[in-house]
């Protein structure tokens, strides 16, 4: 009988565990799974990597350091989620000003990633740089170039649009385009001087050279602020400058117009008497506060024959020769 009651007791003891085991098994797994949906509602529901398995290497076959044009897609905001294949139509996607919200932002930021990305397939001898600091101090230090080029990733956009416009010259052997071995980040610019200028010196970074064609992708309505403003600022010749400009569609809610008034009140009339942004007050707000996390970029270092420009203010244009000054 003894012997009956010890086995009885080691049959309890054991029920008891297995149950006190389970329970902790339920509450893990119920923690796991309300993890698993914060984590969703965080970085989205698709978890795939944002990187192909076929992805090219940066100058994989010594593609970009063999190059002469500079593209550059100037940066207009960061990523703030991880469903980037939402990325051409989700606003939460992207951190967006006020004043950036229910105008197409995330179609005219995608649009201009392609056309920056179909620009760099019909030359093979062209550097695709995505410009932009961390500009935003509420979306920690995440850069508005590296933002570009995740989405770029995520949406598989290395093919352009019509591979039949790509040089065969400017493909792989298995007809790929070379453009994402040929495709950088530029990780300091606050505003569209910045955009430009240090893009030429992060160009020569790459090739160990300076650009003897650039082009600029942005908004239609910036094209004169680049073309006009901020290419004489930087002595670079209009006859090696191109400038492809793309506008959300009107049925977004964007307003030409209305862009086109605000251009010329914050960018164009203090770019016009304060060059290189650095006495105006709206422009130096700007710089302020897309540079929350006092970033000083390096470019004095790597471009010393840039360093006396880096450091110019005017508001006179730059008095000395620029080593672009005599390009044919």
């Amino acid at each position: 009988r003894k012997q009956t009651n010890m086995i009885k007791y080691l049959i309890i003891i054991l029920i008891s565990v297995l149950a006190v085991v389970l329970l902790f098994y339920n509450i893990q797994a119920a923690a796991n799974t309300a993890v698993l949906e914060s984590d969703k509602s965080l970085r989205g529901t698709h978890k795939k990597s944002w990187v192909s398995p076929n992805a090219q290497a940066f100058n994989e076959h010594l593609e970009a350091t063999q190059t002469n044009h500079l593209i550059i897609v100037a940066g207009h905001s960061v990523i703030v989620a991880g469903n980037l294949e939402d990325a051409a139509y989700d606003e939460n996607v992207w951190f967006l000003l006020d004043y950036q919200k229910s105008v197409g932002m995330p179609q005219a930021i995608v649009s201009h990633i392609r056309a920056g990305i179909a620009e760099a397939a019909k030359d093979p001898k062209s550097l695709l740089i995505f410009s932009g600091g961390e500009t935003r101090a509420s979306t920690g230090p995440v850069t508005e170039g590296s933002s570009y080029f995740r989405v770029a990733d995520a949406l598989d956009l290395w093919q352009g649009e019509n591979i039949n416009d790509v040089p065969l010259v400017g493909r792989l052997a298995d007809g790929r385009t070379t453009v994402r071995a040929r495709t950088i980040t530029e990780e300091f610019a606050t505003d569209s001087f910045e955009n430009f200028m240090f893009s030429i010196c992060r160009f020569k970074e790459i090739t160990g050279s300076y650009p003897q064609k650039i082009t600029v992708v942005s908004f239609t309505f910036k094209r004169r602020r680049f073309q006009q403003l901020h290419a004489k600022a930087l002595h670079w010749p209009l006859n090696r400058f191109s400038y492809v400009g793309i506008d959300p569609l009107p049925s977004t809610g964007f307003d030409l117009a209305k862009s086109k008034a605000g251009e010329v009140q914050n960018a164009a009339k203090p770019f016009e008497s304060d060059p290189y942004g650095c006495h105006s007050p709206i422009l130096q707000q700007k710089r302020k506060e897309r540079n929350p996390f006092s970033r000083t970029p390096p470019y004095k270092l790597s471009c010393p024959d840039m360093s006396r420009l880096l450091d110019y203010c005017g508001p006179e244009l730059f008095p000395s020769e620029l080593p672009w000054d005599y390009l044919d």
